[in-house]
């Protein structure tokens, strides 16, 4: 996300408020004069960790482990949990949201064994982040008001500055402005009593996305460029990164295309030299848009095929995360579970040498709980498998609509165009790729869109192809004069891999030009999507049907397994072999928006 959200909270040993080049070197100084390996070693490994966390993550990494292997041979269980959590920013820093969900979570189970109350509630405001960054708006939300609570009462301002500008962001991306700008100024406030040129550079950055979000756009500029001039005076290339590349993207919206490029150049630089993948991929798609202008489409396929390897970089890990977060929850109740069972054997046991008498009723009172809860807790494991499944599904249904042979494939053929100069079918081609795959984009955490929306993405992708295969191929597509394509809904692009199918393994090998139909019908409260195409039918491709096809059906079936499991209806899948070509019915139950 474009927020800039703190996934710190406090440094460990305290200096004035300095340059970020003078903190350092005064940490690489005691660094090496102070070489026995003890808590105060482990103190400034973690603090010069914490200094390079957003201008050298990489490198940050270096120092978390040796304050992680120090800890561990001095039996510091506390260090132990300060490094494994700083490890986690770390790779939060670095957009790798799976591995830092894993150190946090390292650092967790330590605090939990140990009781570091304080410590602890910093470790949720960081897994806090990483749910704010998947997606998990109420479960980021509780934790970080929940965190906000702790320090409130302890009176730690730099930590109430974090609780405060990360609600801020929340509501700031859920489109509740007004309630943003009012965390964001309080933490501004803060900030400034506290003189504290970070804070202030960071919460800056965030007021000008609240304003770009009211469209005030001179306003947010300003605090961009205040936010800039900041973290340039500190030395701070992640923060400067930010603004520039947020800069840029105003700069777009006005039309002021000479200083989008200056913004998206600069941004894109010191991104590179951090490794910050969130820069690197929103100054891609400033520049892609400001080659397009330009009329240098080549640099703007160019710049798009980045943006692209960028943006699916972070999506795949942010389905990764929701998967280990769920097995996460499990392995977490399970240890509860087992704990509750030890402790319910223990006062068994006494209880019987105390009143044997008694005996039996305990046994039955406990045999009747412990019942409950293994009832309860095969109900969470089967609701939790049922999630993992549907999250699953999710990723491999993107996956297959951004299949990597399609995605490539099209940019090549626009390559191709270019350099037969067909400018004009070039740029037509380069328009349907991009407006396709921002659609899928935009629609991949949709269970359901209309059916108006699909059926416009669906000939995209039938027109994209057919431009690759030089219009070999035609098609129609019916709509019974029953569905409303405004009001009926339908999950996105589920008939995808049966039309890449008809078109790869039916059409392409047909020497003469092929049709596909594309059919929607009612039938008792059930929508029935049918494709049907006169190509060379199975038989004659049954050794050539490729792997990409094979798993579109398997997920087609699965997602439809999830859409009956939930709406308790009968949906099916019909493959129908024809003299010429294939049939595919799917009948889905009939989803309306109203």
């Amino acid at each position: 996300m474009k927020n800039i959200i703190f996934a710190f909270l406090f440094v460990i040993i305290s200096f004035s408020t300095t340059g970020q080049e003078s903190i350092l070197d005064s940490l690489f100084k005691e660094l090496e004069t102070h070489q026995k390996k003890d808590s105060l070693r482990v103190k400034v490994l973690i603090n010069i960790s914490w200094h390079l966390t957003y201008e050298n993550p990489k490198k940050a990494q270096k120092y978390n482990e040796e304050a992680l292997t120090v800890s561990s041979e001095i039996n510091w269980e506390k260090g132990k949990a300060y490094a494994f959590r700083q490890k986690g920013i770390s790779f939060y820093a670095m957009a790798d949201y799976l591995n830092a969900m894993e150190e946090f979570q390292h650092s967790l189970n330590i605090c939990e064994l140990q009781n570091y109350e304080y410590l602890k509630s910093s470790i949720y405001n960081n897994l806090a982040n990483v749910y704010a960054d998947i997606g998990q708006t109420e479960k980021a939300l509780e934790n970080y008001n929940e965190y906000l609570s702790t320090v409130k009462k302890l009176n730690r301002r730099p930590d109430i500055i974090n609780g405060l500008t990360n609600i801020g962001n929340i509501y700031n991306d859920n489109n509740k402005t007004g309630l943003a700008l009012q965390y964001f100024k309080e933490a501004l406030h803060i900030a400034e009593e506290l003189k504290d040129e970070f804070y202030i550079a960071v919460i800056l950055n965030n007021l000008g996305l609240a304003e770009k979000r009211k469209k005030n756009y001179p306003k947010a500029l300003m605090y961009y460029k205040r936010a800039s001039l900041l973290a340039s005076k500190i030395d701070n290339k992640y923060i400067k990164s930010v603004a520039l590349r947020n800069t840029g993207d105003i700069n777009i919206l006005q039309e002021n295309y000479d200083l989008a490029k200056i913004n998206g150049e600069k941004s894109l630089e010191l991104a590179n030299k951090i490794d910050a993948v969130e820069s690197q991929k929103d100054s891609w798609k400033i520049l892609s848009t400001v080659y397009e202008h330009e009329k240098n489409y080549k640099k703007s396929l160019s710049a798009y095929k980045n943006y692209i390897l960028f943006k699916d970089s972070i999506l795949n890990d942010e389905k990764k995360v929701e998967f280990t977060k769920r097995e996460m929850q499990l392995q977490m109740e399970k240890k509860e579970a087992i704990s509750i069972v030890k402790i319910e054997r223990q006062r068994f046991i006494k209880n019987t040498a105390i009143a044997g008498g008694g005996a039996l009723l305990v046994a039955t009172f406990l045999g009747s709980i412990l019942y409950k809860r293994k009832r309860d807790a095969l109900e969470k494991k089967k609701v939790a498998d049922f999630n993992t499944k549907v999250a699953e599904t999710e990723l491999k249904a993107l996956r297959s609509q951004m299949n990597p042979h399609f995605i490539f494939n099209s940019l090549n053929s626009i390559s191709d165009y270019m350099s037969k100069h067909d400018i004009d079918t070039a740029n037509n081609y380069l328009i349907k790729f991009s407006k396709l795959t921002r659609s899928i984009l935009e629609n991949s955490e949709k269970k359901w869109i209309s059916l108006e929306e699909d059926l416009e993405l669906t000939e995209l992708y039938i027109q994209i192809e057919s431009l690759r295969l030089k219009n070999k191929l035609s098609y129609k597509i019916k709509i019974d004069e029953k569905i409303d394509i405004e009001n009926t809904l339908i999950p996105p692009l589920i008939l995808q891999p049966f039309i890449e199918n008809s078109i790869w393994h039916g059409i392409l090998p047909k020497e003469t030009k092929g049709h596909i139909l594309i059919e929607f019908k009612l039938e008792n409260e059930m929508m029935i999507c049918i494709v049907e195409d006169d190509g060379v039918g199975r038989k004659a491709t049954v050794n050539t049907i490729s792997e990409n096809t094979s798993m579109g059906l398997k997920i087609t079936k699965s997602r439809l397994d999830i859409i009956n499991q939930l709406k308790n209806t009968k949906g099916n899948l019909k493959i129908l072999d024809k003299p010429q070509g294939l049939k595919v019915e799917l009948k889905l139950p009939l989803e309306l928006k109203f």
